[in-house]
């Protein structure tokens, strides 16, 4: 992958992960091959507000698949015994959460969260571990491991610490100097153990990660962009947003079939849900539990990454909306007003104005 002229960058998730979060899960990639077998070295993460753009070179998780595979062609009782390790982690893990919501003394917190920072490093190479090994499904021994072990995979790559992690982490080390809770979210986990050695800290940069970051490892080195450098590196780098103005057709997955024509209302977190309107067509990243009882209004769902089970697919063939999902650009090339032909049919959104 070091000899690539070009990298050839596909966004392939949206989400709304802290870069906190982000930080933690390149500092993973730099251990998961000597933890869990697999990895990758390239990755781009690209933050705005509350949301964060991640892309990825496609031959590389093909790589990590295939290293995956044959682990397991090796011997499928390594996916098991790996199981058990993660569920062993996961138990420590929420066991330092508990020790430090009761933890008073400054000197056994500081210990308490040095340990918690080691056990979720090493929890989180585990669960991206079982997330690639749950989108190589296709591969032979991987599909083997998961007919045999469904239930049990399920319930390990839905236990959601990601998202435990990037609710609990403020608050938990905000304890050791409430004075940096609000800027935690913001912080690397180098930010992170320096405030654990009161260490000083680069205020301005955690603060203008706020607003705008640029993440780009390549070969397992980890670049981070000033902002005045952020726009014109992502063009540099992913050719495909120097033509997003020009695009007025997106392909996705159908859903929950329907043809419907209307305004487009892009929701990018909750703090959008007001500006939903009755005869709205939702255009989002993905769509959450939260949003549920406010889709009555809409008569149309797109999102940009879900498959066949996410929950905009699910919740839109229970609401009879026509949905179409994967799209992977949705928000970036539609904005609030644009009239749109929702084709859920073939999958096709035609924006028409």
């Amino acid at each position: 992958m070091s000899n690539i002229p070009e990298l050839a960058w596909k966004k392939y998730l949206t989400r709304e992960y802290s870069f906190l979060y982000i930080s933690y899960a390149v500092d993973c990639y730099k251990i998961m091959m000597q933890k869990v077998g697999a990895t990758i070295k390239f990755d781009l993460a690209h933050g705005e507000d509350d949301l964060v753009s991640l892309y990825g070179i496609n031959e590389e998780f093909e790589n990590c698949y295939e290293q995956i595979n044959q682990l397991l062609s090796t011997d499928l009782k390594k996916g098991l015994q790996m199981m058990d390790e993660f569920e062993e982690l996961m138990k420590r893990y929420y066991s330092l959460v508990e020790k430090i919501d009761d933890c008073e003394n400054k000197s056994d917190l500081k210990e308490l969260l040095i340990e918690l920072d080691g056990t979720f490093l090493n929890l989180l190479c585990y669960y991206l571990f079982f997330v690639y090994l749950g989108y190589g499904g296709d591969k032979p021994a991987i599909a083997k491991f998961l007919e045999e072990n469904k239930e049990r995979f399920e319930k390990l790559r839905n236990c959601g610490v990601d998202s435990h992690m990037d609710k609990e982490f403020p608050h938990l080390f905000g304890k050791f100097n409430n004075k940096f809770e609000s800027l935690i979210s913001y912080m690397s986990r180098k930010d992170l153990l320096n405030l654990l050695e009161d260490k000083e800290l680069n205020l301005e940069k955690i603060n203008q990660r706020k607003k705008e970051y640029l993440l780009v490892t390549k070969d397992g080195i980890t670049k981070e962009y000033e902002s005045p450098e952020i726009r014109k590196t992502l063009l540099q780098e992913v050719s495909e947003l120097k033509h997003l103005d020009e695009i007025n057709e997106l392909k996705g997955r159908t859903a929950c079939q329907g043809v419907v024509r209307g305004k487009v209302t892009i929701i990018h977190t909750m703090k959008d849900y007001p500006k939903i309107k009755e005869g709205d067509i939702i255009v989002t990243p993905m769509t959450k539990p939260s949003i549920t009882t406010l889709l009555s209004k809409v008569k149309g769902i797109i999102t940009n990454d879900g498959g066949a089970l996410c929950h905009a697919s699910i919740i839109s063939r229970e609401m009879n909306i026509p949905c179409v999902v994967g799209t992977i650009h949705a928000t970036e090339v539609l904005k609030d007003g644009d009239e749109v032909l929702l084709d859920a049919n073939s999958g096709i959104v035609k924006k028409l104005n």
